[in-house]
């Protein structure tokens, strides 16, 4: 998977990684994560993740859309 993490300080939030997807590819595994998380019971690990990806997509689909001109698809 090509993405970045960022931990603590750097992120800002010391519990709550910052991911930053670089591949179609791992745009659609995270989907999938995201759907397996919100499908589970989640603890505040899994809570910081589900955040963590869902943001590192609307980033993915924002930036992407920009590229292509507008066009854009639904975050999970």
């Amino acid at each position: 998977m090509r993405a970045r993490v960022e931990h603590g300080a750097a992120a800002g939030d010391p519990a709550r990684p910052v991911l930053a997807i670089e591949t179609v590819e791992d745009c659609e595994r995270a989907r999938h994560r995201i759907a397996a998380l919100r499908d589970s019971t989640r603890g505040e690990d899994e809570e910081h993740e589900l955040q963590a990806l869902l943001d590192a997509v609307r980033g993915w689909e924002s930036d992407h859309a920009a590229r292509k001109g507008g066009e854009r698809r639904r975050t999970p």
